[in-house]
Order: C-alpha cells, then sequence, then structure tokens
C-alpha cells in the first residue's frame, strides 16, 4: 500500500518513546511511504515550534530544572507534552551539563528537521504549504522560525486551487455522519467564497486536505496516522485506508 504520514506519525517515529517509535515501525513495514508539504507545515508550526520555544527556554537559566519548571508555566496544551517529551530526549543524550546541553539541541535541531524525509519515497506538493517553506534560522545564537501570514485573503499557497479540484469530496463530507459540524461549516460557506479555505480554517481542514491528498495523489492510498477518532470518518468516506499503530500497551500503563 501506499501510505501517507500525517504529523501524529511523523512526530512519533521521530520524538516519541521507544514503545511508540516500534509500533510505528511495525505497522509501515511493507509499505511505500509518502509525506506531503501540508504534513511537513504542520509539522514545523507543531514540533519544531516546540523545540524552538523550549531551547528559548533553556537559555534563560541553562538550568535543567529551572527549564522543567518554565515549561509548566509557560508552555501549555500540547505543546507542553510535547516540549517535555523534546527535553526528556536531548537530556537522555548528553549529561546535564549546561554546555554539553546546549551542543546538544543545536545537534537535535537539524535532526528533527532531516529525519522528517527518512524511508519517504516522495513529498507531495499539492497545496504548496507556505508553512514548509522555512528552516529554523539563528540570530545572535539564538533559533526562531520564520513568520508565516496564514490568513484569508492573503494567497501564500495554492490552498484554495486545491479545493478547486476536490469539490466533489468537499461536497460529499458535508453529508457525512461523524464529520465535524465547524469543518461542514466551512465547506458550505465556500461554496460562495473560496477564501473560507484559507487562513485558521485551512488548519480546522488538516485531515481532511491529508486524507485527500492521498486519495488524489497515491497509487494504492492510505492515510497513517495515530488519531483513529478523527480519520476514520474521513477516509470512510473519501474510500480509503485508515493504517493506525497499535498503542494498545498504553492502556496497561
Amino acid at each position: 500500500m501506499d501510505l501517507l504520514l500525517d504529523t501524529t506519525i511523523q512526530i512519533d517515529r521521530i520524538t516519541g518513546t521507544r514503545e511508540r517509535q516500534s509500533a510505528v515501525k511495525e505497522k509501515l513495514r511493507g509499505n511505500e511511504l509518502f509525506c506531503s508539504t501540508y504534513v511537513l507545515g504542520e509539522y514545523y508550526s507543531n514540533i519544531v515550534n516546540d523545540l524552538v520555544t523550549l531551547y528559548g527556554l533553556f537559555l534563560m537559566d541553562e538550568d535543567p530544572a529551572e527549564t522543567m519548571k518554565r515549561i509548566t508555566e509557560r508552555v501549555f496544551g500540547r505543546s507542553q507534552s510535547r516540549a517535555i517529551k523534546l527535553f526528556a530526549n536531548i537530556l537522555s543524550i548528553c549529561d546535564s551539563d549546561a554546555e554539553q546541553i546546549k551542543d546538544t539541541f543545536l545537534l537535535y535541531m537539524d535532526l528533527i528537521q532531516d529525519e522528517f524525509y527518512a524511508d519517504v519515497k516522495e513529498m507531495l506538493d499539492t497545496t504548496q504549504c507556505a508553512r514548509a517553506n522555512r528552516k529554523i534560522e539563528y540570530e545572535e545564537g539564538v533559533p526562531f522560525l520564520p513568520a508565516v501570514s496564514c490568513a484569508k485573503g492573503n494567497k501564500v499557497c495554492e490552498i484554495c486551487s486545491f479545493w478547486k479540484d476536490a469539490t466533489a469530496e468537499a461536497e460529499k463530507l458535508v453529508e457525512v455522519d461523524g464529520i465535524d459540524e465547524k469543518i461542514k461549516s466551512i465547506f458550505k460557506k465556500a461554496r460562495d467564497s473560496e477564501q473560507e479555505y484559507q487562513g485558521k480554517n485551512c488548519w480546522t481542514l488538516g485531515d481532511i486536505i491529508i486524507s485527500v491528498e492521498a486519495l488524489k495523489g497515491l497509487e494504492n492510498p492510505g492515510v497513517c496516522s495515530s488519531n483513529k477518532k478523527d480519520f476514520q470518518p474521513i477516509c470512510d468516506a473519501i474510500g480509503i485506508e485508515l493504517v493506525v499503530p497499535d498503542y494498545s500497551w498504553k492502556k496497561h500503563t
């Protein structure tokens, strides 16, 4: 099967625990792996941005204990758990010496960007996502990600063209049970204005965009994601297979 890797899988196979990495590897074995610039854009806006933020927090004191406190005080939601996991990964491969930690951070900056492409046969570029056209940059030794203005009316990508070619899929999903009403509302409004596909609405439609990319860009299409709840009704509706790693060990820990 041709599998398009979604953002959760890319994060888990690079920064996940040994159990998660093993589960992902087992599920991907024997398949052709693909990804897309849309997934890369999500990846940079999530895990890579979290790593950049984490390094900035460490540089405030250059003390691991203080960094952990700052994570709990200044990083929230899913970013907090990702930052903690990233810091654990970094500390696991170096001593607690500040200079070694800084060197490891810099190595990890390269690793987290390069490993995204590991074993990926081809990158699809149907959306030409502007968030993917970034690399970590440095100013006086401090890393940052260049800003991207994703806003309605600001054409920085080809998401409107993408949906013009996927009108049939959009109309089908409006009628499907299990699809979030907010998503259906975006599709309905976009009938009158394609700008509804831009900005934050584009991020809301992310799981659907990835699934449609697989449908239209792969010969024997499937999607690999750990997010079964959201992806299953989408994949069922458009007629592609969803592949989910076995994380059942989590229930017994």
